[in-house]
């Protein structure tokens, strides 16, 4: 239909074009075989540049009809594409959001590594300093409990703390006394530090 009117709207300008020119050049002459003759050609050329005319609109028209149907190829290429692309930058958005999400509970979970990890610590720590103030509290119990070159054990406090480890001090003390490596008055302090006294 736009072909139509685009070729209508063609020829009629050119038509109005050329009898435009043709009223222009009209003299008034007197009417001879000449001028009848040179009217009809004048007319046949006019015919033949219209036509000349109307075929270059139609070539015209054909180059634009190709170009429009060109261009709504290539419009509708373009819109498959941003179709593809929003559709592709929608799958993106929600990977990010999915990944904010795992990358949420991993700090989450990093935190409470963290706390238990520093927990574990403080307790190794404590566990360590324990064992090693009871290691020494043994070296020095089995030092003070050595007789010195006298045979009497040291003289710093000995701590007896069952009735057993009495017992067994008191033994040893006697064995010592009976061997002649302590004299009475030294056995007798010696008992009465054990029994506490």
């Amino acid at each position: 239909m736009m072909k139509s009117f685009r070729l209508y709207l063609g020829i009629c300008l050119l038509i109005l074009s050329v009898a435009g020119n043709s009223f222009a050049q009209v003299k008034p002459v007197a009417k001879s075989s000449r001028t009848v003759s040179s009217k009809s050609e004048n007319s046949q050329k006019t015919i033949d540049s219209l036509e000349l005319m109307v075929l270059r609109m139609q070539m015209e028209i054909n180059q634009l009809d190709s170009f429009y149907k060109i261009e709504k190829l290539t419009s509708a290429d373009l819109r498959d594409q941003v179709i593809r692309i929003d559709d592709y930058r929608k799958k993106l958005e929600a990977n990010i959001n999915s990944f904010k999400g795992e990358n949420l509970k991993l700090n989450q979970s990093n935190r409470i590594l963290i706390v238990f990890n520093s927990l574990v610590a403080v307790l190794l720590l404590v566990t360590l300093f324990y064992f090693l103030k009871r290691i020494g509290k043994r070296k020095n119990s089995s030092i003070s409990d050595k007789p010195n070159e006298t045979g009497q054990p040291s003289s710093g406090a000995i701590n007896f703390g069952t009735f057993e480890d009495k017992l067994q001090h008191l033994e040893r003390l006697g064995a010592l006394k009976e061997k002649g490596l302590l004299s009475e008055a030294e056995f007798l302090l010696e008992k009465q530090r054990v029994l506490g006294k």
